[in-house]
């Protein structure tokens, strides 16, 4: 959810502008505005790029007309303007016309704006019971025809009515690839499913292996796990029951009665129906957390405990992309995010982050060709074994599967045959000497690195989401070569990274002990930290390397 607000100035001062602005799959970024009135602006791509403003006047405050024209100068068309005008006029419903109301219209008519109010009631005057329009949505002439406007009938304990605008040519609900559920999986009938024969995994081709393979895992999981709904993920309310439920519906029911007949005694109906439905929610909401609190025990995880306060308050986890931009151009269609992040990634690990001298010893070292076969016999090189393959899926955490859809919880539930011929597969793979093409192509996710400028190219790092056969096989080769180098003792004592059993915190104690004995040896110590840009979006670049060899760090 992206927030934008502008709070007011000043001790007397009411009102106060803000958009929220929820949609994870619609770009959008901040539009800074340099004016004096109560108005903050969104740039958002719909089927094109819009700007939309929201403002707010105050009824008692002296607004200047070149205030106004200032604010809609600074709009890049084309553009919304929605908020409480506190304007009334005849022009769009309102009995009679007030100052403000002739300043709206000069605005509309300098610059050629068109008002998409069709005379509907925004506003609940609860002392007089009686009903204005005072919020208007002004956009440009383009945008005319392609936007909708309706009103809410239900005030959500507010006296403005909910304002909807819609593009006609919006989808009529918005849907997501929908993703296996398998707490209601049946893994009896998926083991009885998934069979993987000797023939599928002894083809020529082990390209043609892995694809069959895959082919019999996701026809399989299709037929014994159901699928989550496509629809957009609607948050849930840990306290929300049918008390609340039917509490809320007669508030709505009353207030509809008082919205036909605003009598005095419709109006104390629809009071009394308001405060026992905020009762029943607060008396729920205590009562949903009493509860929860009391099933806590020492196996609750700190993570399961967070999750659940955070959605009691309504509290989640959400991003969206905003409209990227460069020095002459801005990204704004999903399509067009999609492309440039793509074309940053490759142009950060292409052969131009390199020198000229690093270029040529790696030109040197792909012409030179890799000969595997060798006379000697080694312990790692060898066939490996169903252990190591159990040992792989146990250690492995259920992470996002790759382009294939398989995943570990799938690859552990097959049956001990199927999983002896995986183990088959991946010997071939090791043996032969030859790398399965699908295993080459990933899902590329942007996450946006802590503390950067959201709509620089360079703020986000490219996440891989690679196939779990393939990581499965690359944590038993890499278990292999861990334990060589370790009992080789290739790796110096000095690295912590990527060690088992070793953290930074080592490195931390060591430098604190070299500083300690510096002090009581009355020695000088020096120490060298630097920081590698991009470290692992490419290749370490040779001289950095050769740098630290030659310090022999």
């Amino acid at each position: 959810m992206v927030v934008c607000g502008k709070d007011t100035e000043g001790p007397s001062v009411s009102g106060g502008v803000c958009i929220f602005f929820t949609s994870l799959d619609v770009p959008s970024s901040t539009l800074p505005l340099h004016t004096s009135l109560q108005a903050v602006a969104v740039r958002i791509h719909s089927t094109s790029l819009i700007t939309v403003c929201c403002l707010y006047l105050p009824p008692n405050t002296v607004i200047h007309q070149h205030d106004l024209n200032n604010l809609v100068d600074q709009l890049p068309a084309p553009f919304i303007i929605l908020g409480d005008f506190n304007g009334h006029s005849t022009l769009w419903g309102s009995a009679k016309t007030n100052p403000r109301s002739r300043q709206i219209e000069q605005v509309l008519s300098d610059h050629c704006l068109c008002l998409l109010n069709h005379e509907e009631l925004t506003y609940f005057h609860e002392p007089t019971r009686s009903f204005h329009t005072i919020d208007l949505a002004i956009c440009s002439p383009s945008l005319l025809p392609h936007l909708n406007l309706s009103v809410e009938k239900d005030l959500y304990n507010s006296e403005h009515f909910p304002v909807i605008l819609s593009h006609d040519s919006d989808p009529v609900g918005k849907t997501f690839p929908p993703t296996y559920s398998y707490r209601r999986a049946d893994w009896a009938l998926f083991t009885q499913l998934a069979v993987i024969t000797d023939a599928m995994v002894k083809t020529e081709s082990i390209d043609t292996a892995v694809q069959e393979v895959t082919n019999v895992l996701i026809a399989a999981v299709d037929l014994s796990i159901p699928k989550s709904s496509s629809h957009s993920f609607q948050h849930y309310k840990p306290w929300w029951n049918a008390d609340c439920q039917t509490a809320y519906k007669n508030q709505r029911k009353l207030w509809g009665i008082f919205g036909r007949y605003p009598t005095t005694e419709n109006l104390l109906a629809f009071k009394r129906a308001k405060a026992n439905a905020r009762r029943v929610r607060r008396r729920s909401q205590r009562q949903s957390w009493i509860r929860y609190v009391s099933s806590l025990n020492s196996s609750t995880s700190s993570k399961q405990f967070w999750e659940k306060v955070k959605a009691a308050n309504g509290i989640y986890r959400e991003f969206s992309f905003p409209i990227l931009q460069t020095s002459n151009s801005v990204f704004s269609s999903t399509v067009e995010i999609a492309n440039i992040l793509g074309e940053t990634f490759q142009s950060v690990s292409s052969a131009a982050s390199y020198n000229s001298r690093f270029l040529e010893i790696k030109r040197r070292a792909e012409r030179t060709p890799i000969n595997f076969s060798t006379r000697s016999f080694f312990p790692y090189n060898c066939n490996f074994t169903m252990t190591e393959l159990k040992k792989a899926l146990i250690q492995a955490h259920n992470t996002s599967p790759g382009l294939d859809g398989i995943t570990y919880t799938m690859l552990r539930h097959l049956h001990p045959n199927s999983l002896a011929n995986i183990l088959f597969l991946f010997n071939r793979v090791w043996k032969e000497h030859c790398f399965p093409s699908s295993w080459r192509e990933a899902i590329v996710i942007p996450i946006l690195k802590p503390g950067k400028v959201a709509t620089n190219l360079l703020s986000y790092r490219p996440i891989v989401l690679t196939s779990c056969f393939c990581k499965t096989f690359e944590r038993m080769v890499n278990t292999r070569l861990v334990y060589v180098l370790e009992k080789e003792k290739c790796i110096s004592p000095l690295q912590s990274g990527f060690r088992k059993g070793r953290s930074t915190l080592d490195n931390l104690v060591f430098l604190e002990s070299q500083i300690r004995d510096a002090f009581v040896r009355r020695n000088h110590l020096v120490s060298l930290f630097f920081d590698i840009e991009k470290a692992y979006d490419r290749t370490w670049r040779y001289g950095i390397l050769r740098n630290m060899y030659d310090f022999g760090l």
